[in-house]
């Protein structure tokens, strides 16, 4: 992931760093002001626990829906092909909560790349309830009727990559550090029963101004992605920003993008995810061909050094009469 991580920093780090220097045009903000972990402590017991969940009960299918779905043309980078996107998204997986669910319903619609993604939601589902128990009360995605841990039904799955947007639940009773620790829990047993896996971390989205609800408040949701992309850096997985392309422009969710003003999405929001996805896609390919370069011109370097030393050798020899 060397190239992709050389890349400038993304817009939602440089929002929480207007904020935190209380130059931002819009409002300012002091750290001492953001939620924190002291504010938002752990839960006493475990009912304690599930009640985060209320904040994204199920909704119906329509409740994502657009009266009028977007069909712009995309634009922006467009080296790999259709072929291309969706054999690189067919082998992957994207896990999340009722926003990953909502781009679900919008993905099985599609006739293009994103159709045939395999996806493990659960409405209600955060980092802290991936490592419970798997009961009938605590939300885990189900495959075949059955709800598993994450990390043990991803080797049934057989799949390359894993795409991971959790933190919306969690960050209504807990601040950004625990929640990004207990992230890096979660990915350490993922990597466990699949060593192989690519881990891709999704940004959490925002809210609609003025939505906040506990520590879910826009600027902490700044520092919560940009703690977690920094964690995705020091160990090498991917990190996508999917916040800024359906943001306002000032660190908070479109409302117009919004289907119940206030966290959740609508299609046309996913449309723009898709751009998004196109355009990542391509940049882990460029890092790839990348890498492969510099794999092969160390290896010739190699093979060289190899033969200067030879030539050296079996000229000494000669020199020498042997």
């Amino acid at each position: 992931m060397r190239k992709f991580r050389k890349q400038g920093k993304f817009l939602c780090i440089a929002i929480v760093g207007m904020l935190v220097l209380g130059d931002y045009t819009a409002y300012s903000v002091y750290a001492s002001e953001l939620p924190s972990d002291n504010v938002c402590p752990e839960p006493a017991n475990e009912a304690e626990m599930i009640n985060i969940t209320e904040l994204t009960d199920e909704q119906p299918a329509e409740y994502y829906d657009d009266s009028v779905l977007i069909d712009d043309t995309i634009t922006d980078i467009a080296e790999l092909t259709d072929e291309q996107l969706a054999e690189y998204y067919g082998d992957s997986v994207f896990i999340g909560d009722s926003i990953m669910e909502g781009f679900r319903i919008y993905s099985v619609r599609q006739d293009n790349f994103v159709h045939d993604i395999q996806f493990l939601t659960a409405i209600s589902y955060s980092v802290h309830n991936a490592l419970r128990p798997v009961k009938s009360n605590i939300p885990h995605p189900e495959y075949q009727g059955k709800k598993y841990h994450v990390w043990d039904v991803l080797p049934l799955l057989d799949k390359k990559r894993v795409f991971i947007l959790l933190g919306t639940n969690d960050l209504v009773s807990y601040g950004p550090e625990s929640n990004r620790d207990k992230y890096k829990e979660l990915i350490d047993k993922i990597l466990e029963t699949s060593p192989d896996l690519e881990i891709h971390i999704v940004s959490v989205t925002y809210t609609v101004k003025g939505k906040e609800k506990g520590c879910l408040y826009n600027p902490t949701i700044d520092i919560y992605n940009s703690l977690l992309q920094e964690m995705a850096e020091e160990n090498g997985w991917g990190y996508i920003n999917l916040c800024t392309a359906i943001s306002d422009g000032e660190g908070n969710l479109e409302a117009s993008l919004s289907s119940d003003n206030f966290v959740h999405l609508k299609m046309s929001a996913y449309a723009l995810w898709e751009d998004e996805l196109i355009n990542y896609a391509n940049a882990m390919l460029l890092e790839t061909e990348a890498e492969a370069e510099e794999e092969y011109e160390a290896e010739v370097e190699e093979e060289d050094g190899e033969e200067e030393e030879t030539e050296a050798i079996d000229t000494q020899e000669n020199e020498w009469g042997l």
